[in-house]
């Protein structure tokens, strides 16, 4: 195997492990969203007025604002998590377009190499065949 041949498969192996780490990035990113949903849906059920003693409402009210706090916490998980996912998405992209060219790259020299050995043996039957003649 040429050498380019084995950058070529080490190029694959790559590719493979950054389409894994993508799709590892996908899945913490949906559960980085799924977990601002939850928050999101327990402080609207906060929100429902129950009335109550004046220290009933003022614990409600900073329940409420430590929620809204780890809301925007969550908030900010689930773009850093989009975000690393979308430059993943960016990289692989990336490595798939250096693969394929890579791959177009060694289709050519294989073609090339191919036509020579052609080229070759044509030669060399035109050679055995003008002796053949020369000594007819």
């Amino acid at each position: 195997m040429s050498s380019l041949n084995q950058y070529m498969a080490l190029q694959r192996q790559k590719f493979e492990r950054m389409q894994s780490r993508r799709q590892q990035l996908l899945q913490s990113q949906q559960l980085e969203q799924s977990r601002f949903e939850q928050l999101h849906e327990h402080m609207a059920a906060l929100s429902v007025n129950h009335g109550g003693s004046a220290l009933y409402l003022q614990n409600m009210g900073s329940i409420k604002q430590q929620m809204h706090q780890l809301c925007e916490q969550q908030q900010r998980r689930v773009m850093e998590a989009s975000q690393e996912y979308r430059l993943q998405q960016r990289a692989c992209l990336q490595q798939a377009s250096f693969n394929l060219g890579l791959q177009h790259m060694l289709e050519r020299r294989a073609e090339t190499a191919r036509k020579q050995q052609q080229l070759k043996e044509q030669k060399q039957l035109d050679e055995l065949v003008c002796g053949y003649h020369a000594r007819s």
